[in-house]
């Protein structure tokens, strides 16, 4: 029978240590890097007015009790100019995948946002994603 190493035993507990400290930074890193949603949302050109807007059209659909794949609901906020149209991109269950096609402050450029919705047992639906 041989003798186990010294040197295992000193090399698996400094490879931990390294991982650690790895992971560690990576963690740190990412959260150093992540925005805040209220940056996200200070950033984009929609307003607050728009994103009621958006949200009547998604309310407008998911509150329709013969919601189909492929439905969509135009909004428009006059105050900004800014318009689009929500589409219903696919129903799973009690859930409602949406995909908002938005256009910011009249611009050409189109901002695409998606979102799903789920009805819980007391009839709410909340956002999930």
């Amino acid at each position: 029978m041989t003798k186990p190493s010294v040197f295992f035993p000193t090399l698996v507990p400094a490879l931990a240590r390294a991982l650690v400290l790895a992971l560690t930074a990576a963690v740190f890193t990412a959260t150093a890097t992540a925005k805040p949603l209220s940056r996200i949302l200070a950033q984009s050109p929609l307003q607050p007015g728009d994103f009621n807007a958006m949200r009547a059209a998604e309310a407008a659909l998911y509150n329709h009790p013969g919601v189909k794949v492929g439905s969509s609901v135009k909004w428009t906020n006059p105050e900004t100019a800014s318009h689009g149209k929500v589409k219903v991109m696919a129903k799973q269950g009690n859930c409602l995948a949406l995909k908002h096609q938005a256009y910011p402050g009249g611009e050409a450029q189109v901002r695409d946002v998606a979102r799903k919705f789920c009805k819980t047992s007391d009839g709410k639906w909340l956002l999930t994603e």
